[in-house]
């Protein structure tokens, strides 16, 4: 006889059995989604290390009080001319076009009081454009360069007998520390160029500080060195065994990153000014955007200068480092060297970083040269057809 179904009421067990059984299916299906989860990060994680797509990212300790970088010396490195550009600050925003820029309670907060010789604020609408990247320099309809433009007019003498030999100094790494980008724009003479990496936060301030106290600014453009990796002169440098592709597409990135410069100086780059094919692209393009080129001079192998004319490309290479050796007797020693060649050809052109012994041995020193009859003059105005 079948046994008699009111003694289980509601077949409670049965019940609990089933909801028992759903409850475990529901806790197998919530684990085997969260290891096909697991498994799809660890695939993504495996093909795609750096999650940040390789854009430069800069990661340095600061001082809780100061919102400055921990060290408490500038040194050559940290102004982008030995081994690698490097930055306090991270990569800047890019600025639109006719935008004001936002100075107030800035490191680079511009002076109250602009000096005399002052540049006009940029850019100039009619002379940019928008790149993937951002804003790029461009020729006007009018045939107006950004070379022009941009430039610091140089000083006007009479020719003839007695005309003042003329010296033009490029100095290196601004933007990379506060201190010694302030103190340069500060403490040198307005007609001292001044060459920003691209890399720092906040270049466009400081573009309008320098300009506000007289200064014209270059672009540095990072260039393959022959130690690279090893000697790495930061994201987005040129290099000789990508595509002329690639690197037009890094120019234009490097480009980018501020406007108001009248041209581009390399920084490092051994390797790539020594080679012809990689380096014959990137000119022609800076020659397309109306730019001029100043070649730091350290490489006796860089193709530049013969490029460059064949491009159309208006160039010029400096003649001596003033700071290679950093004391203020051997940056004495070299500008007098700039003298003696000023003196017998009649135009030299010095570059150096903006360590404070490099800037205030340029400082003192500029005050002699009246009674030398040698006087400073803008970098642009030392290259050839660069400013007219």
């Amino acid at each position: 006889m079948a046994a008699d179904n009111l003694d289980r009421p509601l077949n409670r067990r049965g019940i609990v059995r089933r909801l028992l059984d759903v409850r475990l299916t529901a806790l197998q299906i919530v684990l085997g989604g969260l290891a096909v989860c697991a498994f799809g990060l660890f695939a993504w994680l495996s093909v795609n290390p750096n999650p940040l797509g390789g854009e430069p990212v800069v990661v340095l300790p600061l001082d809780s009080q100061s919102g400055q970088s921990a060290q408490n010396s500038v040194t050559a490195n940290d102004l982008g001319m030995r081994n690698g550009l490097k930055a306090d600050e991270t990569v800047s925003e890019l600025v639109e076009d006719g935008q004001d820029v936002e100075t107030a309670n800035d490191p680079a907060e511009e002076p109250e009081r602009p000096r005399k010789d002052a540049l006009p604020k940029v850019p100039v609408e009619a002379l940019v454009e928008h790149g993937q990247h951002g804003i790029l320099p461009r020729i006007g309809t009018d045939g107006r360069r950004p070379s022009q433009a941009y430039a610091r007019r140089a000083p006007q003498f009479s020719s003839g007998e007695g005309t003042p030999a003329r010296i033009a100094i490029l100095i290196g790494g601004m933007g990379l520390s506060n201190e010694g980008t302030r103190n340069a724009i500060d403490r040198l003479p307005g007609e001292v160029t001044l060459a920003f990496a691209p890399y720092p936060d906040k270049l466009q301030q400081w573009i309008n500080r320098a300009r506000g106290n007289g200064h014209e600014v270059m672009l540095q453009l990072p260039m393959e060195p022959f130690d690279y990796p090893d000697n790495d002169p930061g994201p987005y440098t040129l290099l000789t065994d990508v595509s002329p592709q690639e690197n037009i597409n890094r120019l234009e990135w490097l480009l980018s990153r501020f406007t108001g410069y009248f041209g581009v100086t390399n920084y490092m780059g051994a390797k790539f000014t020594a080679n012809s094919d990689a380096l014959r692209p990137a000119l022609k393009q800076i020659s397309a955007r109306g730019l001029v080129y100043v070649d730091d001079g350290t490489s006796g192998r860089s193709q530049s200068g013969p490029i460059a004319e064949e491009v159309g490309l208006a160039a010029s290479t400096a003649d001596v480092v003033i700071d290679g050796e950093q004391t203020a007797d051997a940056i004495d020693n070299m500008l007098h060297t700039l003298e003696e060649i000023a003196l017998e050809r009649g135009l030299a052109i010095g570059v150096g970083s903006g360590l404070p012994v490099t800037v205030e041995s340029i400082a003192r020193w500029s005050e002699t040269l009246e009674d030398k009859n040698i006087i400073l003059i803008p970098v642009s105005a030392a290259i050839p057809t660069g400013s007219s």
